[in-house]
C-alpha cells in the first residue's frame, strides 16, 4: 500500500501565542490504564474498557530562556497555569521533497487547558543546556471536553525558530567561584497533585503538591572541592547558563543575555568521587536548597543577566 504520509514535529504553540520549537524530543501519552475482567476461573478475558486516563506531553528543549521566562511571568517558578488552546503542531512532509507549505494538511493536537511544569535543567561543558518538562491536559467538567483532542488538518501557527542556546556557566557558592566546573543540574523536584471526581475518566484538578529543589555538580580538582562530609551551610548560591552567540561563539558576559539562578539557603555536601587510573578524579556536589521562610521562594530566575 506504500505510505501516503509522514509529520514532523513543528513545535508547541502556547495560548499566548508563543512557539516553543527549539525542542530536541517531545512525547505525548494517553497513559491509560485498562480494564481488564475475567470471570472465575475462566482463563480468556470477557470485559475490557477504560479504567483512566492521564493524558500529557514530555518534551525537552534547548530554549532554555524561552521556556523558565514564560513559567516565571505566570507568577510561579515551577509551573504555569494554561487555559485556552495549546497545540502539539505537527507538519506534513512531502514524497520526494521537504515539508507541506505552513498553510497545508498539517495535524495539531489540542488541550484546552492544562499545566506546564519543568522538571530538571542541565548543563555541560560545551554541550548545548536543556530544559525537561511536562504538560498536563486537565479535564475542563464544565465543557466536557476530552483533555487532548486531535483538532484535524489546517495551517500552522508561528515560525520555526533557533535562536536560543546556552551552555554550561560558572558556579559561585557563599560569593567565592567553585571553578574546574564540568556540569550542573537542577531538578524542581516538583510533584504534582493530580485529581478528579464523580467516577469522570480524567482529571479535573492538577497542581503542584511540593518541590525539592536540588543542584548535582561535577567538577575537576580536589577530590570533594575541600567540602567535608558534613556539608557546608550556603548563604549565596549563583548557577549561569552561558548565552551562545549566533555565527559566532560565545556572548560577552557583560551582556544581559545569560540566565542566572540564585538561591540563598540549603547545605552542600560531597556525594561521590571517580576516576580510573588515568582518569583524572571527578567529584560530585549535591546541594539542597530551601526557603527562607514561609513567606520566600526557594529560586530566583533571571533570563537576562549578566555573569559577573
Amino acid at each position: 500500500m506504500g505510505i501516503s504520509s509522514i509529520y514532523y514535529l513543528h513545535g508547541i504553540l502556547l495560548p499566548s501565542g508563543a512557539l516553543i520549537s527549539e525542542l530536541t524530543d517531545t512525547s505525548p501519552a494517553a497513559n491509560t490504564e485498562e480494564l481488564v475482567g475475567y470471570s472465575a476461573g475462566h482463563h480468556l478475558p470477557l470485559f475490557r474498557g477504560i479504567r483512566s486516563q492521564t493524558p500529557d506531553a514530555s518534551f525537552t528543549a534547548n530554549a532554555v530562556g524561552q521556556v523558565i521566562a514564560a513559567i516565571v511571568a505566570g507568577g510561579n517558578n515551577y509551573g504555569l497555569s494554561l487555559s485556552g488552546n495549546t497545540d502539539l503542531q505537527y507538519r506534513q512532509g512531502t514524497d520526494r521533497g521537504t515539508r507541506a507549505a505552513v498553510a497545508g494538511n498539517n495535524e495539531r493536537l489540542r488541550m484546552n487547558k492544562g499545566f506546564l511544569l519543568w522538571n530538571t535543567i542541565e548543563a555541560s561543558h560545551q554541550q548545548d543546556a536543556s530544559i525537561a518538562c511536562r504538560l498536563v491536559g486537565v479535564y475542563d467538567s464544565a465543557s466536557g471536553n476530552n483533555p487532548v483532542v486531535q483538532v484535524g488538518t489546517g495551517a500552522l501557527t508561528g515560525t520555526p525558530a533557533a535562536v536560543q542556546f546556552y551552555t554550561l556557566g560558572p558556579v559561585k557558592i557563599n560569593g567565592s567561584l567553585l571553578g574546574n566546573e564540568q556540569s550542573w543540574s537542577l531538578a524542581s523536584g516538583a510533584t504534582a497533585e493530580e485529581q478528579g471526581s464523580g467516577g469522570e475518566l480524567w482529571n479535573s484538578y492538577v497542581g503542584i503538591k511540593t518541590v525539592d529543589p536540588v543542584v548535582t555538580i561535577t567538577t575537576l580538582g580536589k577530590p570533594w572541592s575541600n567540602y567535608p562530609i558534613t556539608g557546608v551551610v550556603i548563604s549565596s548560591l549563583e548557577l549561569y547558563l552561558r548565552a551562545q552567540s549566533p555565527d559566532g561563539g560565545r556572548v560577552a558576559d557583560d551582556t544581559a543575555s545569560h540566565i542566572k539562578i540564585t538561591a540563598t539557603n540549603g547545605l552542600v555536601l560531597p556525594e561521590s568521587a571517580s576516576g580510573g587510573a588515568n582518569d583524572p578524579a571527578i567529584s560530585t556536589l549535591r546541594i539542597g536548597l530551601r526557603a527562607a521562610s514561609g513567606s520566600a521562594d526557594v529560586l530566583t530566575i533571571n533570563t537576562a543577566s549578566t555573569i559577573a
